[in-house]
């Protein structure tokens, strides 16, 4: 997985912004076990990481209206990436 991947599926502003499970479905990442998202999961983190720190993408939490109330980070791109 490499950062374009996870750029060309984010959003490019922040009403429109998604979790990381969106972003895993979008990429069309094996999420059907439990340790397949987590692995997933890591090397989402990682990567959008690494994004954060250079500037490329911008996040913040939210909760979640239906179900129960977590909290998660939701991601979109930054003028940087555009």
């Amino acid at each position: 997985m490499n950062h374009e991947e996870v750029l060309a599926v984010l959003p490019d502003n922040r009403e429109e912004a998604v979790s990381i499970k969106e972003i895993a479905k979008a990429m069309g990442l094996e999420i059907s076990s439990y340790i397949d998202w987590v692995r997933a999961e890591r090397r989402l983190v990682r990567a959008l990481g690494a994004l954060k720190k250079w500037g490329w993408v911008a996040y913040d939490e939210r909760q979640m209206k239906e179900g129960h109330k977590f909290w998660y980070n939701a991601y979109w791109k930054t003028e940087l990436a555009k």
